[in-house]
């Protein structure tokens, strides 16, 4: 049930992502506006994952599960309003909130934690990330024929997306409402200690292992975001047409999302530190090869995007394991979500660093750039005596 309403919400959630620029462009006339919906997304889930990850804390998560999907309903509602009206600033506003809804269902890789037993925790939280991607397949190829169904109607060929996407978002609800039990752990309701979430995740914040899966966290989440974003601009630098940015954007979601099941089985059989160690290997050879790929060709950029998504799956399956292994019972929920928002916050930060970068230092030097977030990490771990004591404990 939790995988086949993640498959619907990446499913919608991709939809408008595809076609989200397209659309801002088409309604304000300017470049520079059309990435705006996408940063407004970002943004909404990192609002989203903390306000519901709270909210998860205090009254369980089948209630936020429950209201994530509907907000983005009515994000996507309001996108397909503003291609009617032709309103740019209603398209980025319901881009908000399209993404504070899906930060909500994105918690539900804890909740596939909390109901595998301990020793398939990792299978569960790969197999959660997994459904990215058959969403993501389902959502961008509904696209194009949805919308020749319904542009005659809508008098736009953008709003078949936002069509898929509320048809989704709603029988995603509709799932959850008839198949999701009462909340799955009632830890937090029933030892609520009466001291306020933020507080809490403090706590939970404060144990060395816990800091560790977080920052392992966030540097996977930046260098793939830094890479991720320079990419298309880079391909298109070298004369390359938009074929090739799609092969090689496909292949980054392909190692993201294809492996994470396998991912998760060797996380449960290695355990988090060697998994985690693997990961920044494989992240640290896939900029090697994308920052060294020949101008002539890209199948070098193709196998390092390919290896980058997959040393960010095994990051975050990993690190998303240990967090929950090493965070106190009645903290995991609200830490979650301010994990997340912390993540999304990453996001933000790091697409507007890629294009920094990319105009001071160019595609190479952005690569070498993105190795340091796991650098530091791996310099900290060795430096820093409780780190070590808590890792090998």
């Amino acid at each position: 049930m939790l995988f086949s309403a993640s498959v619907l919400n990446w499913a919608a959630f991709v939809a408008t992502v595809t076609v989200v620029t397209l659309a801002a462009r088409a309604l304000s006339g300017s470049n520079m506006l059309a990435g705006l919906p996408l940063a407004a997304g970002a943004f909404g889930q990192a609002l989203g994952t903390n306000l519901f990850g709270g909210l998860s804390d205090r009254y369980g998560r089948r209630l936020i599960m429950l209201k994530g999907p509907l907000v983005s309903a009515v994000g996507a509602t309001l996108e397909l309003a503003a291609l009617m009206a032709k309103n740019y600033w209603l398209l980025v506003g319901g881009a908000m909130l399209v993404g504070a809804g899906v930060g909500a269902v994105h918690l539900s890789r804890y909740t596939s934690a909390e109901l595998a037993e301990s020793e398939r925790r990792g299978w569960a939280l790969g197999l959660a990330v997994w459904a990215g991607t058959l969403g993501s397949l389902v959502g961008a190829n509904l696209v194009d024929w949805v919308g020749r169904l319904v542009e005659r109607g809508l008098d736009t060929p953008y709003g078949g997306a936002f069509v898929v996407a509320i048809a989704c978002f709603l029988v995603c609800w509709l799932l959850l409402w008839s198949a999701l039990p009462l909340d799955s752990s009632l830890v937090a309701v029933t030892t609520r200690s009466g001291s306020p979430g933020r507080r809490r995740a403090g706590i939970g914040l404060g144990l060395p292992a816990v800091q560790v899966a977080v920052l392992v966290l966030l540097a996977a989440q930046a260098t793939m975001v830094l890479v991720m974003t320079a990419t298309p601009l880079h391909i298109e630098d070298t004369d390359y047409d938009l074929k090739v940015v799609g092969l090689v954007i496909s292949a980054l979601a392909v190692g993201m999302f294809a492996f994470a099941p396998l991912v998760g089985r060797l996380v449960d059989i290695i355990g988090h530190l060697p998994a985690l160690g693997l990961g920044v290997m494989v992240t640290w050879y896939s900029v090697f090869l994308s920052g060294t790929a020949p101008y002539d060709g890209y199948f070098p950029l193709i196998a390092g995007l390919f290896l980058l998504g997959l040393g960010w799956c095994s990051c975050i399956v990993a690190g998303s394991s240990m967090l929950f292994s090493a965070a106190p019972a009645d903290v995991r929920r609200v830490l979650g979500g301010v994990v997340d928002w912390a993540s999304w916050t990453t996001v933000m930060l790091g697409s507007v660093g890629a294009g920094v970068l990319m105009s001071g230092v160019g595609y190479r030097w952005l690569n070498l750039v993105a190795a340091v977030p796991m650098l530091v990490v791996l310099l900290l771990v060795l430096a820093i005596p409780r780190f070590r004591t808590a890792l090998s404990a």
